[in-house]
């Protein structure tokens, strides 16, 4: 199996393209119908970006990797922040959004 070879500032740059995903794909889809299938494929979509932005965190903790750790940190922070949301919004059926997942 071949083995991507990416720098700190490629790594950097998927993980905000990640996070302009997850923001635009939650509000885009959150303002659609009400319909379970779309908040199903929100939450799915939602779920896979934090999983992957959490991946390329950690390979971002590598030592080959020359980036200031308070970058580092403030990256994953922002990753766990958008899982916690995530979490919040889909999962809790009192955060107040339509608990559709539940129903």
């Amino acid at each position: 199996m071949k083995k991507f070879k990416l720098s700190s500032k490629q790594i950097i740059i998927w993980i905000c393209v990640n996070y302009g995903l997850f923001i635009l794909a939650f509000f885009t889809l959150g303002f659609m119908d009400s319909n379970k299938s779309i908040v199903i494929a929100n939450f799915i979509l939602d779920v896979v970006l934090c999983a992957v932005s959490l991946v390329l965190n950690v390979i971002l903790f590598s030592t080959k990797y020359k980036t200031p750790i308070v970058g580092k940190i403030g990256l994953l922070f922002t990753t766990l922040c958008f899982a916690a949301f995530t979490c919040y919004a889909f999962l809790t059926p009192e955060s107040g959004l339509p608990p559709v997942l539940f129903s």
